[in-house]
């Protein structure tokens, strides 16, 4: 599965799989990125807000390279037309250009677009990510359960 994206009359796939997997910044970035906002909102942190946020565009842009990866780098089923990040920057100044009358001509929306398609490509069960999310919440839920049934103190 993948995502056809059409920058500059070019067509582009965006694919997160074994190749975006394999990009340690582009896992390292996105779960960085989740878990400054969500511990933000549980503790009402704006700071942890802010830097959650400031960290959108430099994240888009490694979630959006490891996306063309898989098609378009230069591993041996790779085409080469992405060689790199600065290649992937340019094509994203591009796409911001070409849709800055729609909800997608921006950096959220770019993110938007790369985690929609990791969901579509099971990119968060590949990399383990959604095992683990899964055992954090068993592991909270058995913890809840736990505490209330602990006796009440008199």
């Amino acid at each position: 599965m993948y995502k056809v994206l059409n920058i500059g009359g070019k067509d582009y796939k965006l694919e997160y799989s074994i190749e975006a997997s394999l990009y340690a910044d582009c896992v390292a970035n996105l779960t960085g990125v989740m878990t400054d906002i969500s511990s933000a909102r549980s503790e009402n942190d704006i700071k942890k807000v802010l830097s959650g946020i400031s960290n959108i565009p430099q994240t888009a842009l490694t979630m959006f390279y490891a996306g063309l990866m898989e098609a378009h780098g230069t591993h041996p089923d790779g085409d080469g037309k992405v060689p790199d990040i600065h290649t992937a920057k340019r094509l994203i100044r591009q796409y911001i250009k070409e849709h800055t009358e729609d909800e997608t001509g921006n950096f959220y929306g770019i993110m938007e677009i790369c985690i929609n398609q990791m969901g579509e490509d099971g990119f968060f069960k590949l990399v383990g990510l959604e095992a683990m999310m899964n055992s954090g919440t068993k592991k909270q839920q058995v913890e809840k359960l736990q505490k209330s049934e602990e006796p009440l103190e008199k």
